[in-house]
């Protein structure tokens, strides 16, 4: 029994000595880090109480310091908010009293401290948290004992939230929901440390059932603002795509939340609150004065009647006119309407009215859509085949425009 118990002993002093070991394998002067945004924790992207001042474990950041590689940390601790090493053996070290730090989130492909790309879909929790990006270069002097460092770091996103605040009366109670909703920012990611791309819509991260109450947040590049595009998108219970016009200005780092009533026809912004996403606090200016959106609706049909005749709107709200290539021409059939080739028919808006959408029709059976763009159906003398912004209208050969129905809005 006496040998049995110094056997047991043995092996745990032999445990307790690895133990020793393994710990002393990290340097003195390695560097230990604790991160924060601001004076606070990193902001979960979705929540909006204190659960925003924790990191999530598993969580990632790259820290590099002067001329030394970027080591990735790992958030290990929810509750402690503790960060490791992701790679053993791999570490930041104290090689001047003074060193400068750079570091970023998220840890993804094609992510720096310059570079980021947004993704497009940010429909879950996980998602929407890789939309976070955030960067923070900080000088900073050992401590006098231990080799702990605080790097606070800084959003470079703005973060949108549509809410149902509720419905027009024009409904039925069944009808009262929301679908497909999407938000457009303005630009699709971060190059040289400055917005780049073009608008890009983003599938939000939906709470609720897309009745009244239902929110969509989504992290959108900040920028000074777009009139003429989309900013939000959604489909209501009878099925119609309604939309919001006009990007914002947004600034990085602050929380908008857009409160929407959903009516047939038509989006009513009822109130924009703008916080500062890290504290919560309104900002000085953050309400917005009630504003009505504007929604696509049919504005006219301009009917081919004669050759190169602008065809208006009893309203005059939109004309085609006619230009043409080297050698072009056009004619009016009765059966083809305007017809020919080497010609660009365009539809423009009279004066106080925006389009958003064109319908040509070759014939009661044949059509073509151009959307969130200007209107052309086009030939060329090399290729006959009839166009719209270049893109071949009809799989077969068209043989004229019957018909153009305009759709979009009045201009406020």
């Amino acid at each position: 029994m006496k040998t049995k118990y110094t056997a047991i002993a043995a092996l745990t002093l032999l445990g307790a000595f690895a133990s020793c070991q393994k710990e002393n394998l990290r340097p003195d002067n390695a560097v230990k880090v604790s991160v924060s945004v601001g004076a606070l924790t990193k902001t979960n992207a979705i929540a909006t109480d204190d659960t925003q001042r924790e990191f999530n474990q598993g969580d990632q950041i790259s820290v590099s310091t002067n001329d030394q590689e970027a080591v990735i940390f790992q958030c290990t601790s929810t509750e402690n908010q503790t960060w490791t090493e992701t790679v053993p053996g791999k570490f930041l070290l104290w090689t001047q009293p003074m060193l400068t730090f750079s570091a970023y989130y998220p840890v993804t492909t094609g992510t720096s401290m310059t570079a980021f790309t947004l993704p497009a879909d940010q429909s879950t929790e996980a998602k929407i948290a890789l939309a976070d990006y955030m960067t923070r270069q900080q000088s900073i002097s050992r401590p006098a004992s231990g080799s702990d460092i605080q790097m606070q770091l800084e959003r470079k996103m703005a973060r949108v939230i549509v809410r149902i605040s509720g419905f027009g009366n024009q409904y039925f109670d069944d009808q009262k929901t929301v679908s497909n909703v999407s938000i457009y920012s303005e630009a699709s990611g971060i190059a040289d440390g400055n917005p780049t791309g073009s608008s890009t819509e983003i599938q939000p991260y939906a709470q609720g059932n897309g009745g009244q109450g239902s929110t969509y947040p989504a992290l959108v590049v900040p920028g000074y603002g777009d009139s003429g595009a989309t900013f939000i998108q959604l489909t209501d219970g009878e099925g119609s795509t309604l939309r919001v016009k006009g990007i914002p200005e947004l600034n990085a780092g602050n929380s908008y939340t857009f409160n929407l009533v959903v009516g047939k026809n038509r989006i009513e912004v009822a109130s924009v609150t703008v916080q500062d996403w890290t504290t919560g606090e309104i900002l000085a200016g953050g309400q917005a004065e009630e504003a009505v959106a504007q929604t696509e609706t049919l504005l006219t049909t301009i009917t081919a009647t004669a050759k190169e005749q602008a065809s208006y709107s009893t309203a005059n709200v939109a004309t085609v006119s006619f230009s043409y290539t080297s050698g072009g021409s056009s004619a009016y059939l009765a059966q083809w309407g305007w017809w020919g080739y080497g010609w660009i028919a365009t539809v423009n808006a009279a004066e106080g009215y925006t389009i958003t959408k064109c319908i040509f029709y070759d014939d009661a059976n044949r059509t073509a859509t151009d959307s969130e763009a200007h209107f052309v159906r086009e030939t060329t003398e090399e290729d006959k085949t009839l166009k719209v912004n270049g893109t071949t209208m009809l799989a077969d050969k068209s043989k004229g425009i019957k018909k153009i129905e305009v759709y979009g809005y009045v201009t406020p």
